[in-house]
């Protein structure tokens, strides 16, 4: 049986220093959607073995993590700015540049961190001793792509879609989540942005060696200009798409591929390869200065009864979509390994698809849905695959 994962800090991975516990859930967050003490579902605990699976079923005040205490407070100044961002979100006042980058880090934060909680409360399929990373470590560290809509007024709930897959469990790059009447759709991953936006991306390249094949990630240099199939993937409601390219270095660490006009126009900060965030719509990309009534009006959806279908199955498409246009592969690894990744991330979308088959089959049959549907309306489940 594999060890447990030992008790890190959810921001550095370190033993917490002056421990606190750290909400998966944002207190504000609950705040927001109802009480923080209500019970919640957070998923299948598979840590017992496929013979002895429960549901997690527990107060959303009671899903934490330990954190170091100088982490948590680094950590609470994003929650601060992110809480105001989402109430401007819901309330429809103007957003600026800084105000998008502040959800993009946010989301990153939540995201991941819902990946190391499945981690370590066993309710992600893949077991692990210890998680690879950690929240402090992929914030602003690849593209990074949302996808805002807004609901009619009225409604109060929390819901997570596409966390309970095991393509999260695998790679925690793509979810959904739904604050009352706001939806976000959610991405990140090396070269998703990058490569269709024309700048310099990141590609796998294999090198032979005395001892074999090596697969490894190097910088390619971009086109020089925007390439069509950016984000290229079935939306099946309304939205305004925000995103922002994002490299895990800075240029003195890979400086020529980015030494021309095109690529300098897309960043604030060019020595630290600090990108603006842009906005994209059916006719332009444009670097964002403030998002305002005009776009607005393209985050509405009107109500229709397969919004709660359309919230779910679009996190698994989008899943499915990121495996396939994002970078596939970490530090260098062996031709065996690269290609047992492969057939991982296959299979992996392979589930995803058979998931969705599932779900629209629900659709065409409420009868047979064992999906949660009660215990969504009644604002018991936040997790929905």
């Amino acid at each position: 049986m594999k060890a447990s994962p030992v008790k890190a800090c959810v921001f550095c991975g370190q033993p917490p220093e002056e421990k606190t516990k750290e909400h998966v859930v944002p207190l504000w967050v609950m705040k927001l959607t109802g009480d923080e003490k209500r019970n919640a579902f957070f998923g299948v605990h598979y840590a017992n073995g496929p013979e002895n699976l429960q549901v997690r079923q527990h107060a959303f005040s009671s899903y934490t993590l330990p954190a170091c205490k100088i982490c948590n407070d680094a950590f609470a100044v994003l929650e601060d700015f992110a809480k105001r961002v989402v109430e401007k979100l819901l309330s429809e006042q103007p957003l600026t540049a800084a105000d998008v980058e502040v959800l993009l880090d946010w989301l990153d934060k939540v995201r991941v961190g819902l990946w190391i909680a499945g981690r370590t409360l066993g309710t992600n399929i893949f077991r692990a001793s210890q998680p690879r990373f950690y929240v402090g470590q992929r914030v602003r560290w690849a593209d990074r792509w949302a996808r805002i809509t807004l609901l009619p007024e009225g409604g109060q709930g929390l819901t997570y879609a596409g966390v309970g897959t095991p393509m999260f469990g695998s790679m925690p790059s793509a979810f959904a989540i739904r604050i009352n009447r706001l939806i976000i759709q959610n991405a990140s991953s090396p070269r998703m942005l990058t490569r269709w936006l024309g700048l310099p991306y990141p590609e796998m390249t294999r090198k032979r060696t005395p001892d074999g094949t090596i697969y490894f990630s190097k910088v390619c240099f971009g086109k020089n200009r925007l390439l069509p199939g950016l984000m290229d993937f079935p939306k099946p409601f309304a939205g305004l798409e925000v995103m922002q390219p994002a490299y895990p270095f800075d240029l003195k660490e890979c400086e020529r591929p980015f030494r021309n006009p095109y690529a300098q126009a897309f960043f604030a900060d060019l020595e630290m390869l600090r990108a603006k965030p842009l906005l994209a719509t059916r006719t332009e990309i444009r670097a964002i200065n403030e998002i305002g009534p005009q776009e607005y009006e393209l985050m509405k959806q009107p109500l229709h009864p397969s919004i709660p279908h359309w919230f779910s199955s679009s996190a698994l498409v989008l899943q499915n979509y990121v495996s396939e246009v994002g970078l596939v592969g970490g530090p260098p690894a062996t031709e065996k390994d690269h290609k047992r990744l492969l057939k991982l991330m296959n299979d992996l979308r392979h589930a995803n698809r058979a998931f969705l088959k599932k779900m629209e089959a629900q659709v065409r049959d409420p009868s047979k849905s064992n999906d949660g549907s009660v215990e969504l309306a009644q604002g018991r489940r936040v997790i929905s695959i």
